[in-house]
Protein backbone atom coordinates (compact mmCIF):
# COMPACT_ATOMS: atom_id res chain seq x y z
CA UNK A 1 0.00 0.00 0.00
CA UNK A 2 1.33 3.39 -1.05
CA UNK A 3 1.05 6.29 1.48
CA UNK A 4 0.31 9.84 0.41
CA UNK A 5 2.61 12.72 1.37
CA UNK A 6 0.27 13.87 4.15
CA UNK A 7 0.02 10.37 5.56
CA UNK A 8 3.82 10.01 5.53
CA UNK A 9 4.20 13.32 7.41
CA UNK A 10 1.72 12.21 10.07
CA UNK A 11 3.44 8.88 10.47
CA UNK A 12 6.87 10.51 10.78
CA UNK A 13 5.52 12.95 13.37
CA UNK A 14 4.02 10.14 15.46
CA UNK A 15 7.28 8.15 15.32
CA UNK A 16 9.39 11.14 16.39
CA UNK A 17 7.08 11.97 19.28
CA UNK A 18 7.09 8.37 20.41
CA UNK A 19 10.91 8.28 20.33
CA UNK A 20 11.12 11.48 22.37
CA UNK A 21 8.75 10.13 25.00
CA UNK A 22 10.66 6.84 25.14
CA UNK A 23 13.97 8.64 25.63
CA UNK A 24 12.52 10.75 28.43
CA UNK A 25 11.14 7.67 30.14
CA UNK A 26 14.40 5.72 29.81
CA UNK A 27 16.53 8.57 31.09
CA UNK A 28 14.36 8.78 34.11
CA UNK A 29 13.47 11.73 36.15
CA UNK A 30 16.24 13.62 37.87
CA UNK A 31 16.28 12.74 41.51
CA UNK A 32 16.87 15.36 44.10
CA UNK A 33 17.88 14.52 47.56
CA UNK A 34 16.27 16.56 50.24
CA UNK A 35 18.70 17.42 52.95
CA UNK A 36 17.24 17.34 56.43
CA UNK A 37 17.32 20.62 58.30
CA UNK A 38 19.68 20.63 61.22
CA UNK A 39 17.93 21.62 64.37
CA UNK A 40 19.83 23.33 67.11
CA UNK A 41 18.70 23.82 70.64
CA UNK A 42 18.32 27.38 71.84
CA UNK A 43 18.71 28.17 75.49
CA UNK A 44 15.91 30.30 76.92
CA UNK A 45 16.15 31.96 80.28
CA UNK A 46 13.07 33.32 82.03
CA UNK A 47 13.52 36.63 83.79
CA UNK A 48 10.86 37.94 86.14
CA UNK A 49 10.24 41.67 86.04
CA UNK A 50 10.27 43.44 89.40
CA UNK A 51 6.87 44.43 90.75
CA UNK A 52 5.62 47.86 89.87
CA UNK A 53 5.58 50.33 92.68
CA UNK A 54 5.09 54.05 92.63
CA UNK A 55 8.67 54.65 93.79
CA UNK A 56 10.43 52.28 91.37
CA UNK A 57 8.95 52.41 87.90
CA UNK A 58 10.59 50.33 85.25
CA UNK A 59 12.71 52.59 83.02
CA UNK A 60 11.58 50.93 79.79
CA UNK A 61 7.89 51.14 80.57
CA UNK A 62 6.58 54.61 79.90
CA UNK A 63 3.39 56.09 81.16
CA UNK A 64 0.55 56.35 78.72
CA UNK A 65 0.66 59.64 76.91
CA UNK A 66 -2.47 61.65 77.35
CA UNK A 67 -4.16 62.27 74.03
CA UNK A 68 -3.73 65.88 73.08
CA UNK A 69 -6.93 67.75 72.59
CA UNK A 70 -7.08 68.23 68.83
CA UNK A 71 -8.96 71.28 67.82
CA UNK A 72 -11.20 70.73 64.86
CA UNK A 73 -10.75 73.72 62.64
CA UNK A 74 -13.78 74.31 60.51
CA UNK A 75 -12.97 75.40 56.97
CA UNK A 76 -14.08 78.86 55.94
CA UNK A 77 -14.31 78.03 52.25
CA UNK A 78 -14.15 75.10 49.90
CA UNK A 79 -12.60 74.71 46.44
CA UNK A 80 -14.93 76.18 43.86
CA UNK A 81 -16.39 78.79 46.19
CA UNK A 82 -16.77 82.27 44.79
CA UNK A 83 -17.70 85.36 46.79
CA UNK A 84 -20.04 86.81 44.18
CA UNK A 85 -21.83 85.71 41.01
CA UNK A 86 -19.94 85.86 37.74
CA UNK A 87 -20.93 85.94 34.08
CA UNK A 88 -20.59 82.64 32.22
CA UNK A 89 -22.21 83.78 28.95
CA UNK A 90 -23.27 87.17 27.65
CA UNK A 91 -24.41 88.85 24.48
CA UNK A 92 -24.46 92.33 23.02
CA UNK A 93 -27.71 94.23 23.51
CA UNK A 94 -29.61 95.26 20.40
CA UNK A 95 -29.35 99.00 19.77
CA UNK A 96 -33.00 100.12 19.55
CA UNK A 97 -34.00 101.62 16.20
CA UNK A 98 -35.60 104.65 17.84
CA UNK A 99 -32.34 105.38 19.68
CA UNK A 100 -30.37 105.04 16.44
CA UNK A 101 -32.72 107.40 14.58
CA UNK A 102 -32.49 110.00 17.37
CA UNK A 103 -28.71 109.58 17.97
CA UNK A 104 -29.23 108.62 21.60
CA UNK A 105 -26.21 107.35 23.50
CA UNK A 106 -25.48 106.59 27.13
CA UNK A 107 -24.20 104.17 29.74
CA UNK A 108 -26.57 101.96 31.73
CA UNK A 109 -25.48 100.57 35.10
CA UNK A 110 -27.63 97.85 36.72
CA UNK A 111 -27.57 95.66 39.80
CA UNK A 112 -28.55 92.05 39.03
CA UNK A 113 -29.71 89.63 41.73
CA UNK A 114 -28.63 86.15 40.66
CA UNK A 115 -30.51 83.15 42.05
CA UNK A 116 -28.83 80.01 43.37
CA UNK A 117 -29.57 78.36 40.00
CA UNK A 118 -27.72 81.09 38.05
CA UNK A 119 -30.75 82.96 36.69
CA UNK A 120 -31.25 86.74 36.85
CA UNK A 121 -34.08 87.21 39.36
CA UNK A 122 -34.19 90.95 39.79
CA UNK A 123 -32.58 93.73 37.76
CA UNK A 124 -32.49 97.25 39.18
CA UNK A 125 -31.16 100.29 37.31
CA UNK A 126 -28.50 102.05 39.38
CA UNK A 127 -27.54 104.64 36.80
CA UNK A 128 -29.68 105.36 33.76
CA UNK A 129 -28.39 106.22 30.31
CA UNK A 130 -30.88 109.05 30.24
CA UNK A 131 -33.08 107.19 27.78
CA UNK A 132 -35.49 104.54 29.13
CA UNK A 133 -35.46 102.69 25.80
CA UNK A 134 -31.68 102.06 26.12
CA UNK A 135 -32.10 100.94 29.75
CA UNK A 136 -34.83 98.47 28.73
CA UNK A 137 -32.72 97.13 25.85
CA UNK A 138 -29.88 96.31 28.24
CA UNK A 139 -32.25 94.71 30.77
CA UNK A 140 -33.83 92.63 27.98
CA UNK A 141 -30.41 91.39 26.84
CA UNK A 142 -29.52 90.38 30.42
CA UNK A 143 -32.73 88.36 30.73
CA UNK A 144 -32.40 86.69 27.32
CA UNK A 145 -28.67 86.33 26.60
CA UNK A 146 -26.78 86.32 29.90
CA UNK A 147 -25.99 83.26 32.00
CA UNK A 148 -24.40 83.42 35.43
CA UNK A 149 -22.43 81.23 37.80
CA UNK A 150 -24.07 81.81 41.19
CA UNK A 151 -22.33 82.88 44.36
CA UNK A 152 -20.96 79.77 46.09
CA UNK A 153 -20.13 79.49 49.77
CA UNK A 154 -19.10 76.30 51.62
CA UNK A 155 -19.97 74.26 48.53
CA UNK A 156 -23.55 75.55 48.27
CA UNK A 157 -24.97 77.93 45.68
CA UNK A 158 -26.45 81.09 47.14
CA UNK A 159 -28.26 84.20 46.01
CA UNK A 160 -25.87 87.04 45.19
CA UNK A 161 -25.65 90.33 43.34
CA UNK A 162 -23.45 91.61 40.54
CA UNK A 163 -23.21 95.08 39.01
CA UNK A 164 -23.11 95.31 35.22
CA UNK A 165 -22.87 98.24 32.85
CA UNK A 166 -23.08 98.77 29.12
CA UNK A 167 -22.36 101.82 27.00
CA UNK A 168 -24.53 102.43 23.98
CA UNK A 169 -22.41 104.34 21.49
CA UNK A 170 -23.14 105.17 17.87
CA UNK A 171 -19.41 104.94 17.01
CA UNK A 172 -19.34 101.23 17.84
CA UNK A 173 -22.74 100.36 16.29
CA UNK A 174 -22.09 101.26 12.64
Amino acid sequence: MQLSVDQRCWLLSILLHTLCLLLLFLMGRPTSKIQPIKQEAIAIQMVHAPSKTAATAHPLVSKKAKPSAKKHIKPTSLPGDQPSPSISKHGVPVYPKTALNNDWEGTVKVKVTVSSTGKANRIRVLSSSGHPILDKAFIRSIKQQYEFRPKRSMGKNQIGTIILSHTFSLKGST
